[in-house]
């Protein structure tokens, strides 16, 4: 039954997510489907086009907790497989992906095992900025309040409080 909801999910994003929903008047009708896909939402948030929230290999879906002013750029997708909270004020830059489970490739057969580790999930702190094009990979639990995240980056380990990180790997390259 989860593929069910899956299919019905994604299938509803693709089509709030074509560009007639930017339009002010169609704008609410994309927010009202995020929001019944969130577990919380806050106001004044602005979603653009060509954003997925996403359950794969009929795992369970995860709290989102999306809070007040957040902006999420077109084409951003994000793995629900774990728990995932933007605090207030955060902005997803186009072209982001963040990932919140892994694949175990523990022995031989590892395709056909299909195993897959679920991560604690991730909290993205208020006022942070994620830049274009950048992939935050599971196991990263935090991104800190008013951290920003250069484009292109990979994030594979937590960032601190207003740091300011770039590069693959994501390393601080300065503080704010």
């Amino acid at each position: 039954m989860n593929w069910m909801k899956e299919m019905f999910r994604r299938v509803a994003q693709i089509f709030v997510g074509i560009f007639i929903f930017d339009c002010p008047g169609f704008q609410g009708i994309r927010k009202w489907v995020y929001g019944r896909i969130a577990s919380s939402m806050g106001k004044k948030n602005v979603f653009s086009s060509k954003i997925m929230f996403y359950v794969p290999h009929g795992l369970d879906k995860k709290k989102l907790t999306v809070g007040n002013h957040v902006r999420i750029s077109e084409d951003v997708r994000i793995d629900l497989s774990a728990d995932v909270a933007l605090e207030d004020n955060v902005w997803i830059s186009q072209h982001v992906d963040i990932l919140n489970h892994i694949h175990s490739i523990n022995g031989r057969e590892w395709k056909d095992s299909k195993a897959i580790e679920l991560t604690d999930g991730l909290c993205i702190g208020e006022d942070a900025w994620i830049g274009a094009n950048v992939i935050i990979l599971p196991k990263v639990t935090r991104i800190g309040k008013g951290a920003i995240v250069g484009a292109g980056s990979v994030v594979t380990r937590d960032i601190e409080d207003y740091a300011v990180v770039a590069g693959n790997p994501a390393r601080q390259i300065s503080q704010r």
